[in-house]
């Protein structure tokens, strides 16, 4: 895990935003997100507590208004193409019901962030 999060902050200070706040907001999406990781990719059948505490708080986020959920979305999609991660759709779909969290962001491997 501390090799992603090295990862993570080298990718945000090489392809980040030149907006530190928009940098630093990727940088809590992604860290709140990795939790979920070894879920969504298949490794483990179900979600994590902590992987589901995590949907909640980025959900909050996203539920806060303005462009937090295309924001989210966006720093996903990002971070999920650069190290090429390779989402499972059927577990993608799965994540709300398993942790009983309505995702006001979109995950998938075909993230639109626009809508």
């Amino acid at each position: 895990m501390a090799q992603l999060f090295a990862c993570v902050s080298i990718f945000l200070l090489v392809c980040g935003s030149a907006n530190a706040q928009a940098t630093q907001f990727c940088a809590y999406a992604w860290n709140e997100f990795s939790n979920c990781l070894r879920f969504v990719t298949g490794l483990y059948s179900d979600p994590s507590a902590q992987c589901c505490e995590s949907m909640r708080t980025l959900n909050m986020k996203a539920k806060s208004g303005g462009v937090a959920p295309r924001n989210i979305c966006q720093c996903i999609e990002d971070m999920a193409s650069v190290y090429g991660i390779p989402f499972v759709a059927s577990i993608i779909q799965d994540l709300p019901m398993k942790c009983n969290e309505h995702l006001s962001f979109p995950i998938s491997n075909s993230m639109n962030c626009t809508q």
